[in-house]
C-alpha cells in the first residue's frame, strides 16, 4: 500500500513525464529524416513502389502458401509480389498509351458472367467448386450487405483478374504484330532448303601436335580475349562470392550413448504405465495425439508393426529420422476419414466481439434450431443469427470436416471430440455442440465410407547435441573467427585448421539458400550485400539452423558483364583453342602446299575421310557436334573448288565441297506459296509463344529498377 500512496503522490509528475515521451514518439516520425529505403523499396524507372504497399501483398501471398502447404514461403512470396507489382506498373507504362483498357462491364462479366475468369470460377465455386452465377451477381449487387472480410477478398481477386486481363490484352497485341512477308518466308525457306554434299576431314584440338602441355596461356592472353569477347558475358544483376565454414552442431558419440539409455529407461516406464498416452505427455519431445490414422499415415516402422497387430502390442525404442520413438497400440476403429457439413456459431461473451450475455446467446441459439427444424433455408438462417457469416466462396457455410484436423474449431481437442460424437451419426441429423467458447450448429450432409483406422500413442526424443556439446561447438567456431579480419587470415586459417572451407560464387541479393546451410540463409545474405561490407571482410559467428557459420566477402561482381575470374575456366579453354587452331593451321596449310589430296593429308595428320549431307538449318555438322560457323562457311563456298581448310568449333577441318543444291526463289508456284504461308503462321505462333514467356523479362531489361528488398529481407 505504501508504494501505492507514493506512485499516487507523483502521479502528475509521472503522467507529464509519460505525456512527453508520447509526444516524442509521435513526433518523431515527423522530425527525423524519411527512411528513404522505406519509400523507395522499389525503383522502376520514374515509378516507385514503397515498403508498407509491398509488404501488404507479400502478407498476402505468404498467407496462401502456408494455407497451400508451401515449404519455402519466404522465397515464393517475395517473388509472386515483386513479379506482380513490378510487372504491374510495367504493363500499365506501356499498355495505357496504346488505349488499352478493360472496362466495367468487361469485368463484371469477367467476375460473374455466363464464362467467368477461372478466378471467379473458383471464388463463386463453393466447396464443391461449381460456379453459381446467380449467386456471383447477387454477391455483386449486394456487396454492402456482406461482411467486410468476404468483400475485401472479393476485391482483391477482382483486382487480380483486371490486372491479368488488362496484360493478356496487352501482350496478345504485341504478339499479333508479328508478320513475316511472303518474300521473306520464301526466302527464309529457300535457305532451310539449302544441301551440301562435302568429303572432310576433322584434326581435332586433341591432336598430338598440340597436346595441352604443348601450349603455353599468358595472363595477358586471357584478358584479351575476354575484353574482345565481352558481349559473350552479359551479368545482369551484382553478384557477391563468398567463402565460409561450417561449424556443424551434431551430438557427440556420449551424447548418442546418454539419449539411447535415457530412451530405454522412458520405454521401460512407458511398458509399465496403465496410462500411456498421459506418460506421452509427461516426455519433452512427445504429446499424445488421440487421432485415428488410417494405413501409411504413421512412420513406416510402426505403421508396419501395429496395423495389423491385436490392441496393446508395443513398438520397441527405434530410430526414425532426427528422433528415437516408441509406441503402443490403444484401439482400433472402423470410421469416416472426413464429414460433409453445414454448421454455423453463435460466440458467448467475450467472442467474436460477441457483446451478449449467455442467457441472450442461447435464445439466439435456439431461435436458429427451430428456424432449422421449421424448414428455413441454412443460408438465410446462419446470416440473421451465426457470428460466421456465409460468403459466396462457401454459400451456405459448407465444409469438409477431416479427421485429426482442427477445422473451424479454436482448438484440436475440441474438433476431434466433435468428429469422434459426429461420426456416429447418420447423414442429416442436425445438432449442436456447446463449449464455453460459444455453440456450434451443425447439419451432417455426408460421410466418406469407413475404413480401419488406429489410435497409437507415441513416444518421441529429438537426437540433439548435449548443453556442452553445443558449447564446445560454438566456442570452436568463436576461437575461429577471432583475430580474423581479411580473406587472407582467413583462408590461411582454414588450412592451419584443417576445417572444410566451401564457397559459393554467384551469390545473388535475394538468395534463400546457400550450399551445406540447411533453412534459410539470409541473414548472411543480408551481411554480404550490406553497404559496410567490402571486399576480403570475414564476418562474425552466424548462429543458424544446427549449425554455426563463419563467412568472407572474396569478391563483388558488379552488373555489366562478368569479370575474368567468372568464367577464368572457359576463357582458358578459349584461348587453348585458338592458339591450337593457329598451330594446326600453319602446319596444316604447309601441307596443302605440297599436296591437295584429302586422303594422303587425312592418313599424314592421323585423320579420316569422312561423306557428310549437311543442310543450311542443321546445328550439327555431321556425327562432329555444334559447328554453326563451319557450316555457313561451307554454304558460302562453290561446288568442286579446290580442298579447303576451315576453323571449327570441335577442331580445324579440311573440306571438299562435293554438290550444292540451293532452291530457286525466281519461280513461286501455288504450292510454294501455300508452304510459305504456312512458314509464315509457323513463325507466327513461335513468336506468340516466345511473347507469352520471354515479354515480361525483356521488358524489365528496358527499366532501370532499382530492388532494395534486400535490405529488409
Amino acid at each position: 500500500m505504501a508504494v501505492i500512496g507514493k506512485i499516487r503522490k507523483h502521479s502528475v509528475i509521472l503522467l507529464v513525464i509519460v505525456a512527453v515521451a508520447l509526444l516524442a514518439f509521435i513526433l518523431g516520425d515527423f522530425v527525423r529524416p524519411q527512411n528513404k529505403h522505406l519509400s523507395e523499396f522499389i525503383i522502376i524507372g520514374k515509378d516507385k513502389i514503397n515498403y508498407y504497399d509491398y509488404l501488404d501483398q507479400y502478407n498476402y501471398y505468404s498467407d496462401l502458401l502456408k494455407k497451400n502447404g508451401s515449404e519455402n514461403v519466404e522465397a515464393e512470396a517475395n517473388d509472386y509480389t515483386f513479379n506482380e507489382m513490378v510487372d504491374s506498373i510495367i504493363v500499365n507504362n506501356q499498355a495505357s498509351p496504346l488505349g488499352i483498357m478493360v472496362t466495367a462491364e468487361e469485368l463484371r462479366d469477367l467476375m460473374a458472367g455466363e464464362k467467368p475468369h477461372p478466378y471467379a470460377q473458383r471464388f463463386f465455386g463453393g466447396p464443391e467448386g461449381n460456379y453459381n452465377m446467380q449467386l456471383a451477381q447477387g454477391f455483386l449487387d449486394n456487396m454492402d450487405q456482406y461482411d467486410s472480410a468476404s468483400v475485401a477478398n472479393y476485391l482483391y481477386i477482382e483486382k487480380l483478374v483486371e490486372k491479368e486481363t488488362y496484360r493478356n490484352k496487352y501482350l496478345n497485341l504485341l504478339a499479333k504484330s508479328f508478320y513475316t512477308p511472303k518474300v521473306f518466308a520464301r526466302k527464309a525457306q529457300e535457305e532451310n532448303g539449302m544441301k551440301a554434299l562435302v568429303q572432310t576431314a576433322q584434326i581435332s584440338y586433341s591432336h598430338e601436335l598440340v597436346s595441352d602441355d604443348k601450349i603455353k596461356v599468358s595472363e595477358e592472353d586471357l584478358k584479351k580475349w575476354h575484353e574482345e569477347n565481352l558481349y559473350r558475358f552479359p551479368q545482369d544483376n551484382e553478384l557477391r562470392n563468398i567463402e565460409y565454414v561450417i561449424f556443424e552442431i551434431k551430438p557427440s558419440e556420449r551424447d548418442l550413448q546418454e539419449i539411447e539409455t535415457e530412451v530405454r529407461e522412458k520405454y521401460a516406464q512407458f511398458v509399465a504405465s496403465e496410462t500411456p498416452q498421459l506418460f506421452v505427455n509427461t516426455l519433452i519431445d512427445s504429446r499424445f495425439d488421440s487421432s485415428f490414422f488410417k494405413q501409411n499415415e504413421l512412420p513406416a516402422h510402426i505403421d508396419t508393426l501395429l496395423f495389423n497387430a491385436p490392441i496393446g502390442t508395443f513398438v520397441e525404442p527405434f530410430i526414425d529420422g532426427d528422433y528415437w520413438m516408441f509406441a503402443k497400440l490403444l484401439a482400433t476403429e472402423t470410421r469416416p476419414d472426413s464429414l460433409h457439413v453445414n454448421f454455423m456459431f453463435i460466440a458467448n461473451e467475450g467472442m467474436q466481439n460477441a457483446p451478449r450475455k449467455k442467457e441472450e446467446a442461447k435464445l439466439l441459439v435456439d431461435s436458429a434450431f427451430l428456424a432449422l427444424m421449421n424448414g428455413q433455408s441454412f443460408y438465410d438462417v446462419a446470416n440473421r443469427f451465426s457470428d460466421v457469416k456465409p460468403d459466396p466462396q462457401n454459400d451456405s457455410l459448407r465444409v469438409w470436416l477431416e479427421d485429426g484436423s482442427d477445422q473451424i474449431f479454436f482448438d484440436r481437442s475440441t474438433a476431434q471430440e466433435f468428429f469422434d460424437t459426429l461420426s456416429n451419426f447418420m447423414p442429416g441429423i442436425m445438432t449442436r455442440y456447446e463449449s464455453k467458447l460459444g455453440t456450434w450448429i451443425f447439419i451432417l450432409n455426408h460421410k466418406t465410407a469407413i475404413e480401419k483406422k488406429i489410435q497409437v500413442a507415441m513416444g518421441k526424443k529429438l537426437i540433439e547435441a548435449s548443453t556442452e556439446t553445443f558449447d564446445n561447438i560454438e566456442s570452436a567456431a568463436n576461437n575461429f573467427a577471432n583475430g580474423i579480419d581479411t580473406y587472407e587470415k582467413f583462408d590461411k586459417k582454414v588450412t592451419e585448421s584443417n576445417l572444410n572451407k566451401r564457397s559459393f560464387e554467384r551469390l545473388t541479393a535475394m538468395a534463400y539458400n546457400i550450399p551445406g546451410i540447411t533453412g534459410s540463409a539470409r541473414e548472411i545474405v543480408r551481411w554480404a550485400y550490406d553497404e559496410k561490407t567490402e571486399k576480403g571482410n570475414v564476418s562474425n559467428v552466424f548462429n543458424l539452423n544446427n549449425m554455426f557459420v563463419v563467412a568472407s566477402l572474396k569478391d563483388i561482381y558488379p552488373k555489366g558483364h562478368m569479370a575474368l575470374d567468372q568464367v577464368r575456366s572457359f576463357v582458358e579453354s578459349m584461348v587453348k583453342r585458338d592458339k591450337k587452331a593457329e598451330i594446326l593451321t600453319k602446319n596444316i596449310n604447309a601441307s596443302l602446299a605440297k599436296t591437295k589430296d584429302i586422303h594422303k593429308l587425312a592418313t599424314q595428320y592421323k585423320s579420316t575421310v569422312d561423306t557428310v549431307n549437311v543442310s543450311f538449318s542443321d546445328r550439327n555438322f555431321g556425327h562432329y557436334g555444334p559447328e554453326a560457323g563451319l557450316i555457313g562457311k561451307i554454304f558460302a563456298q562453290k561446288a568442286n573448288q579446290s580442298l579447303k581448310l576451315f576453323k571449327g568449333d570441335m577442331g580445324m577441318y579440311l573440306v571438299n565441297v562435293m554438290k550444292i543444291d540451293i532452291p530457286s526463289s525466281l519461280q513461286v508456284d501455288k504450292n510454294q506459296g501455300n508452304s510459305a504461308e504456312m512458314f509464315n503462321q509457323q513463325q507466327s505462333m513461335m513468336y506468340q509463344s516466345k511473347i507469352q514467356n520471354s515479354a515480361m523479362p525483356a521488358l524489365r531489361k528496358l527499366y532501370k529498377i532499382e530492388d532494395n528488398r534486400y535490405k529488409v529481407f
